[in-house]
């Protein structure tokens, strides 16, 4: 059962390029704690049963595609954005603005 969306605010936790037991974790160590949880994937992780209360595909999609992901981090208005893995996405934080509490850790 997953919880209410909150917006504005709420975690996002960017589990692209994590593999399945570290995406697994992370998602156990935040979920408590949030008041609710995004998570963005690839498309195979999309195909994991994920405890989030929302869940948003990353695909290739070009530059209109990286615009869409862009504007719809910064509508939300996230709290926090967790990004254990900044070998993948490596820019996108220096691109959202509003710019939320960026962390590399979990």
């Amino acid at each position: 059962m997953t919880r209410a969306i909150k917006e504005p605010g709420g975690v996002l936790l960017i589990g692209v390029g994590l593999d399945d037991i570290a995406l697994d974790a992370a998602l156990r160590e935040i979920y408590a704690d949030a008041s609710s949880l995004t998570v963005l994937v690839d498309g195979q992780q999309q195909k994991r049963s994920l405890k989030a209360d929302d869940i948003w595909v990353y695909s290739r999609l070009g530059l209109r595609g990286a615009l869409a992901l862009i504007r719809r981090i910064a509508w939300r208005r996230f709290d926090a954005v967790y990004q254990p893995n900044p070998h993948h996405l490596p820019y996108l934080k220096f691109f959202i603005w509003p710019r939320p509490n960026w962390l590399n850790t979990v």
